[in-house]
């Protein structure tokens, strides 16, 4: 009865500590990989986690609760980073070049495995198997909210994440000045304004002495972090690929000229991470768009022709 009773324990316990740092952090906007796909991806490998540390809790050889905190926490840590370095290879079958080395999935299916099973793990056998005191609780307490709070502004941090608005700027020839912009927003950013955006991006024109008449056409906006915009005029349909780097902490007016595409301000620092401009693969549209999160991730969109 005992080992069944830390087994129901040590179960119970990692499966709420996995839908906390999944489904919880994501109505949250908070960081567990970045991506809804990821946080998809961490519950189908998950899945039998609880089963596992559930085990290892039952058949621990000590048939009372006086198992050390620090020894308990590190075999919880030790099973669930080596189910969650392994679980997703072998559930999904990645190639050998896949099993040695962190990262070789993608760092941030990596990262949020790892994390979600250490924490889960960790929590699981402090609950299952040592005294369930009032310090042991608070301390699974604390390392549930770390492991909500903490990756955020890491993953920001390391990743130079940001909130990236990008405006699309068309001219106001076309008898649409009227007409709201197609908006386009990720689960994780902040809800776009479009009265906001577009007075700021109107303001942008006007500060980089672009005096022509322009239209706001169409917004995207992904990422978190501190926010960013990029405004990209466009007068023509591309017919050539271009990229535009990202800003660095601030906003950027990207606009095609006779020599090529010009950046104002011209000083203003970029990262490595670039928006792509394709020409366009169907009739309606002017031009195709990728974007390059703080992850990797890439997402493609269409920029369509101004109607009516």
């Amino acid at each position: 009865m005992p080992r069944l009773l830390r087994f129901a324990i040590a179960a119970l316990a990692s499966a709420i500590i996995i839908l906390i740092l999944t489904f919880g952090t994501y109505a949250l906007h908070l960081w567990v990989g970045g991506h809804l796909s990821v946080r998809d991806f961490l519950l189908r490998s998950l899945m039998v986690f609880p089963i596992v540390i559930g085990l290892v809790a039952g058949l621990w050889p000590s048939p009372q609760l006086n198992c050390g905190p620090l020894r308990a926490g590190i075999v919880g840590a030790f099973v669930g980073l080596a189910y969650g370095y392994l679980a997703p290879r072998v559930m999904f079958s990645y190639g050998v070049r896949h099993w040695v080395g962190f990262g070789r999935l993608a760092w941030q299916i990596d990262g949020a495995a790892l994390l979600c099973g250490a924490t889960a793990g960790i929590c699981a056998m402090l609950l299952s198997i040592t005294a369930r005191s009032r310090i042991t609780i608070t301390s699974v307490a604390i390392i549930t909210v770390t492991a909500v709070l903490l990756p955020a502004p890491t993953f920001d941090l390391i990743s130079h994440s940001q909130e990236l608005t990008i405006a699309i700027v068309t001219p106001n020839d076309t008898g649409v000045g009227s007409k709201k912009p197609d908006v386009v927003a990720d689960v994780y950013s902040t809800p776009v304004d479009v009265d906001n955006v577009t007075n700021r991006v109107l303001h942008l024109l006007r500060n980089g002495g672009v005096t022509d008449t322009y239209r706001v056409s169409n917004v995207y906006r992904q990422g978190h972090g501190r926010s960013v915009f990029v405004v990209v005029v466009l007068s023509h349909p591309i017919v050539n690929t271009v990229h535009l780097r990202e800003p660095c902490g601030g906003d950027v007016i990207y606009l095609e000229g006779p020599d090529g595409w010009k950046k104002i301000p011209s000083q203003i620092p970029t990262l490595s991470r670039s928006l792509t401009l394709e020409p366009p693969i169907v009739e309606e549209a002017i031009a195709g768009l990728t974007i390059t999160e703080a992850g990797g991730w890439s997402t493609g969109v269409q920029i369509w022709k101004p109607t009516n």
